[in-house]
């Protein structure tokens, strides 16, 4: 980053900018005809975020399996729709127009099931972060408190 300017500072708009820039380098190597390696969530294994606190981390959990929780919700709103869509008339167009609706709304399941698919391996790695946090102040805590160094 050019002198002066600062980076995303929270959590939320780490991850934001790390997608937007993924989705940026996809698309400029496609039009090289290179296919990059897919990842299932951000963060990768290479230590891209930092969490200061067990706070921190908690509160970007919450708001992922708030994520997760609305994208299921959403996704039985669809299958309630789709469910209630009939053609109003039982001539050609009518019933082309029903299954049309019907194709959007399996288009909208499949990148519900999609989203929620990103969002729960994005939470899995915080969870797995969260333990290793954990795990990590533990043993620091001992190595202060008990004779010798834990």
């Amino acid at each position: 980053m050019p002198v002066g300017e600062q980076g995303p500072e929270t959590a939320d708009q780490q991850i934001r900018f790390a997608v937007t820039v993924d989705e940026t380098l996809r698309a400029a190597a496609g039009v090289f005809g290179i296919d990059l390696e897919p990842q299932t969530a951000g963060g990768g294994g290479n230590g891209k975020w930092v969490f200061t606190s067990l706070d921190q981390l908690d509160g970007l959990i919450k708001k992922w399996t708030d994520m997760c929780d609305a994208i299921d919700h959403r996704r039985a709103l669809i299958q309630q729709a789709e469910g209630l869509v009939m053609p109003p008339a039982e001539d050609i167009m009518s019933r082309f127009q029903a299954n049309t609706l019907k194709n959007s709304m399996d288009a909208m399941k499949q990148h519900a099931d999609s989203m929620h698919a990103y969002a729960a391996t994005y939470l899995q790695k915080l969870h797995t972060t969260r333990s290793a946090y954990v795990g990590v102040e533990g043993q620091n805590t001992r190595s202060l408190t008990e004779p010798g160094g834990g």
